[in-house]
Parts: structure tokens; sequence; C-alpha cells
């Protein structure tokens, strides 16, 4: 480990210092090392809604959303990601839901260059609710992804929304990038709620979003169809997003 210019050193200094040198480049060499294989990730988000699967979780109000992210070479991901929400207009019945927590944990391989697959576990956590109102609720997440263009995902829930009955998610999503850092966004998405609701529906998004330094913007038409609006009224109904999005990592 020390070039011939070392060797002129008074032999006494060496005994001294080798081993903290030694041990110093050591654990460079591991941070390096260890840098590559693991990335820390955070997001900060203002948009005009918060859209889940088509539906406003605000009221159609804006939202603030932050993120911590961390991901591992193995292919282990884990994360919490935060919003407000707001379910019901103030009154007696009211839920007191104010604030949605998500914590997760997934896992993910590549099959070759072009396919990957990947499964994650979320916990949907509404903290601070009435006593009589636990919305908390979990569900698995599994995807089929093409060169990260195009991707099929499945969500089922044995308790969606906490409801004891059963909740499966289907949506296909691609994304087209263009010029000027542009990037196309489309997806559909089918939600069979008939053990829950007694129904099921389409939501469907077209977008396009542009990013510069650590910000991305973007807009997106967001619908429901018919049944959509059927299950949840005017917060299912059509609307164009806005979203500014901050991201920071390492």
């Amino acid at each position: 480990m020390f070039t011939r210019s070392i060797f002129i050193v008074d032999l006494v200094t060496i005994a001294l210092f080798s081993p903290v040198l030694f041990n110093s480049q050591v654990a460079s060499a591991a941070d390096a090392l260890d840098a590559k294989d693991y990335e820390f990730s955070a997001t900060a988000t203002i948009a005009s809604d918060y859209m889940f699967r088509g539906v406003s979780q605000t009221l159609e109000d804006p939202t603030v959303q932050a993120s911590f992210d961390f991901s591992h070479v193995s292919g282990l991901s884990a994360g919490v990601w935060s919003s407000n929400v707001d379910f019901q207009d103030r009154g007696v019945s009211d839920d007191q839901a104010d604030q949605e927590i998500d914590i997760y944990l997934g896992y993910g391989i590549d099959i070759n260059q072009d396919w990957s697959v990947d499964a994650t576990a979320i916990r949907y956590i509404l903290p601070g609710t009435a006593s009589d109102a636990d919305l908390d609720w979990n569900e698995l997440l599994a995807s089929v992804n093409f060169r990260d263009r195009v991707s099929f995902m499945v969500g089922y829930s044995n308790k969606v929304f906490n409801i004891d009955e059963t909740g499966i998610y289907y949506a296909l999503s691609g994304n087209l990038p263009l010029a000027y850092d542009v990037v196309l966004t489309a997806s559909v998405g089918y939600y069979d709620l008939d053990e829950a609701l007694n129904d099921s529906y389409l939501d469907f998004s077209l977008g396009a979003e542009i990013s510069s330094g650590i910000f991305t913007s973007r807009i997106a038409y967001i619908d429901t169809n018919g049944a959509g609006s059927d299950l949840f009224g005017d917060i299912a109904d059509s609307r164009i997003v806005f979203s500014v999005t901050a991201t920071m990592g390492n």
C-alpha cells in the first residue's frame, strides 16, 4: 500500500501511523463501495388536488405532500409518504381524517435488459381520526415493467378501505419521452370493488411533465367513468391537476 517514497520515512513513524493510514483507506474504500449500493431520496410536492385512482382525497382542494425513500442495489426498497386529506365535509359524522401516511416495503428484480418485476407491501395510515372511524388498511402491489416505459400493476387488499372486504385494482400505464425533457404520460385503471361497495369503476389519466434541475412540473387530465361518479360523487368527476415536485437524493 506504500509507495517507494514512503520508505524513507523514519521506521518509528511508520510503525506508529501505518495502522491509522490503513484503516482510513479501508474505511474510505468501504464508504465509496457502500455509496454505490444504495440511494436515499426525498421529495416535496405541491398539487392542485390529491387524486387516488381517479378520486379526490382532499375534496378537490390543494395538497402538500412529502416522501423519504431508500433503495438498495439488491432490489430492496422502503419509504414513507405523507399528504393532507379530507374525505368528508365537517359535521357531526365527520371522520376527522386530515393526514395520510403511507409506509411501504418493496423488492424488485430485472429479468433482462427490457423486463423487470417488483412487489410492494403498503400500509395506509390515517392518524387522528374519530374514535369510531378506523381508516387504516393494507395493500399488496405487483407489477411487470417493460423498459421503464410501460407497466402493468395489480393491487390487492382483503380489507380495502378497512371495510373488511376485498378490493382489486388493475392498472396499465406508460410514458413517452420527448425533446426538451418533456414526457407524455397515460394510464387506465379498473377498480374491482364489487365486494366492498357493490360496484366497480374505470379511471383514466393523460398528462405531460417537464423536468428542470431538481424540479418536475406536471399537468394531467383525470377522469372516471359513470360508475366512479355513482360511487363517489363529484370528487370522481373529470378535472385537470397541476403539480410541482422537488426531488433530492444522493
